[in-house]
């Protein structure tokens, strides 16, 4: 199936090499190795974009992370990645917000631990 279905609205970092080469394929099943943040419904994602979440990372990054796309966040901008989402948790009173952007920061610490890109699948 693709990325998509499997993961719509989430980021995913792919676990081991066949993870990310069937992400990158858009050939997935729920057997391969990755973990998934999901966002978990629109008012978060709204509340993402209000927050100009997704376009800092863009501008940080040199990305396209953009609503129904899917875009790579290689391992190379992973500590990019971690320096905004610092940024973003200290202006953030909304505990929905606090505890995606905790799990976020999770996943780009695991993904630079493991030299592995992140996915994008808004």
């Amino acid at each position: 199936m693709q990325n998509a279905e499997l993961y719509r609205r989430g980021i995913v970092l792919p676990l081991n090499h066949n993870a990310e080469e069937c992400l990158r394929a858009n050939n997935v099943n729920a057997s391969i190795h990755v973990r998934f943040l999901p966002i978990s419904d629109d008012e978060l994602f709204r509340v993402l974009c209000q927050l100009n979440l997704f376009n800092k990372i863009n501008a940080r990054c040199g990305t396209l992370v953009d609503d129904f796309e899917e875009e790579w966040i290689d391992a190379s901008n992973t500590k990019k990645l971690l320096e905004l989402v610092d940024s973003f948790v200290v202006v953030s009173h909304n505990p929905n917000i606090i505890n995606f952007l905790a799990d976020l920061k999770l996943l780009a610490r695991q993904a630079d631990a493991l030299s592995r890109p992140l996915l994008f699948v808004l």
